[in-house]
């Protein structure tokens, strides 16, 4: 892509300048998160999108149009959360120790931002572990002092929420005690006020919950604006309402009908030792490379490893052999059938280094080649992970597994239940618990109790990041679309690999811009 074009380079210089913007000083070891500081990075925002609005691209071509448009949604996600999110004033939750301070909406499970948040590590640490250990314990009092004096605005249902998580803060301060004792004793002073400073800041919440105002949902109108604005995403609260219901609908009657066609087969059990939930899994691996290399749906490296089990927890580690006590939503779905969620993973979140998925080509351009913000990629990565999974059922990947498509079905289910939660708590047609409720009543088999933390985990990430949940759904279907949409304009030409192939290597950006670079049209009044 050529850069000299005429104001091309000022926009490489407004990104530069954008992406600075947003880190924020760090005072006594902490983010500066306070009022004046926030005023001062919005007071800036206005004056980069004011110049972001006057570069002239009418000359540009797609791909540098392309450019423009990730980083104005990108602004405007900023703005979004300025006007109307506020994290640091009104959501407790944002100061949770083990995610890091630093907004979750802004950089998903990343620490590109920051890399504040506290980690289980191998003992003994390092000298430099040691450093870093020691110098976020000093600042956790400082933490939550400003945590106090910001959250002017805290939500009730956000606190809630948040008093849950300190107490796994609290635990994974404490369980940091013994290894200190035997490893780096000098660290248990600053350990110990650390855990202080966390009950306190705990206790602080009970005491002022009931006192808090405010709804948990943004607003069918906030809504529209954050996921045309910010998502790039060309349906209104009501358009994805519709949607979804309809696809809750049809998919757990397709589970219905797996299950009365499979009613004579013996069913799946749990796993009932590590070593059977490991020989489960490295199967399900198998398969899925060997099924994707046969049926030529999408070209897979040859020297691609697949799946080391150290890089995923959620899919490894989640065995109900570990948690007698209690089987979850993953433990239920996992340990029947590791084999949809391991290629949701695969196709959603397999990074190769940290930072790109196996698929996506090396961009060595300043704006694609960065972690975008907002997860405004959703609609397209964990659409392709959730759709995968479907697909692949269709492909044929469980026609000598029935049982597995049931599991395939429930995991559609879940989601899709998920997601008209996160609608109607956005709308304030629910609160928090609502939404659990919802969400856990609309599960099948009762595998996603109320308590489940995969319940609360998710409720939690569709509240402080609007439209996770729902992108899922509606990327899926703009993936049908354009599916349809090339294989007409193609005519014989069209093949599902090829189409795979270009569709991954686009880049991790809104689908909507992956449309428009594929097909040239963007079929929405989003771009210009």
């Amino acid at each position: 892509m050529a850069k000299n074009v005429e104001g091309y380079n000022d926009l490489i210089d407004l990104f530069i300048e954008f992406r600075e913007l947003i880190k924020p000083n760090v005072i006594n070891g902490v983010p500066d998160f306070t009022k004046s500081a926030m005023e001062k990075q919005f007071d800036n925002l206005k004056i980069l999108q004011d110049r972001l609005s006057k570069i002239d691209l009418y000359s540009w071509n797609i791909k540098q149009k392309v450019d423009y448009h990730v980083l104005r949604s990108e602004m405007n996600g900023v703005e979004f959360d300025h006007r109307v999110l506020k994290q640091w004033s009104r959501d407790p939750g944002f100061y949770n120790l083990s995610d890091g301070i630093y907004p979750r909406l802004l950089v998903h499970h990343s620490k590109s931002l920051s890399n504040w948040g506290l980690y289980e590590p191998s003992f003994p640490l390092s000298l430099k572990d040691q450093k870093d250990f020691r110098v976020k314990l000093e600042s956790i009092p400082f933490l939550f002092t400003q945590a106090k004096s910001n959250l002017t605005e805290a939500v009730p249902d956000l606190a809630e929420i948040a008093i849950r998580v300190k107490e796994k803060d609290i635990q994974l301060l404490e369980g940091f005690k013994k290894d200190f004792s035997l490893h780096h004793p000098y660290l248990l002073s600053f350990l110990e006020k650390a855990i202080i400073a966390t009950i306190d800041f705990r206790e602080w919440l009970y005491e002022k919950k009931n006192n808090m105002t405010g709804k948990v949902g943004i607003g069918k109108k906030n809504y529209n604006w954050w996921m045309k604005n910010v998502h790039l995403i060309p349906y209104s609260w009501d358009e994805i309402y519709t949607m979804i219901s309809c696809e809750y609908d049809r998919t757990l009657s397709f589970l219905k009908i797996e299950e009365n066609k499979n009613k004579s087969m013996p069913k799946f059990h749990i796993t009932e030792s590590e070593e059977e939930n490991i020989f489960r899994q490295s199967e399900a691996v198998s398969k899925l490379m060997k099924f994707l290399k046969e049926q030529e749906i999408i070209t897979v490296p040859e020297n691609l490893e697949p799946l080391p089990k150290n890089q995923f927890p959620r899919v490894w580690g989640s065995s109900a052999y570990k948690r007698p006590d209690h089987i979850g939503f993953f433990e239920q779905v996992n340990d029947r059938d590791p084999m949809t969620n391991i290629a949701h993973v695969f196709f959603g979140h397999y990074y190769l280094d940290g930072r790109k998925i196996w698929y996506q080509k090396k961009d060595d351009s300043l704006i694609r080649g960065k972690i975008r913000l907002y997860d405004i990629h959703e609609a397209r990565s964990e659409a392709l992970a959730f759709g995968i999974e479907e697909w692949l059922l269709q492909a044929g990947l469980f026609d000598d597994m029935p049982r597995s498509k049931e599991i395939t079905y429930v995991w559609q289910v879940f989601r899709n239940a998920r997601a008209l939660s996160d609608l109607k708590m956005h709308s304030n047609e629910f609160n928090l618990m609502d939404g659990i409720n919802f969400f856990s009543d609309n599960v099948p088999n009762n595998w996603a109790e109320k308590n489940d933390d995969a319940v609360w985990w998710d409720i939690e990430e569709t509240l402080r990041a609007p439209g996770h949940s729902t992108n899922y759904i509606v990327g899926k279907n703009l993936i049908h679309q354009l599916i349809a949409e090339r294989s007409r304009n193609l005519g014989s030409d069209f093949s599902l690999k090829k189409f795979f192939d270009e569709f991954m290597n686009g880049g991790i950006i809104p689908i909507s811009l992956t449309r428009w670079e594929l097909t040239g049209r963007n079929g929405t009044d989003l771009f210009y």
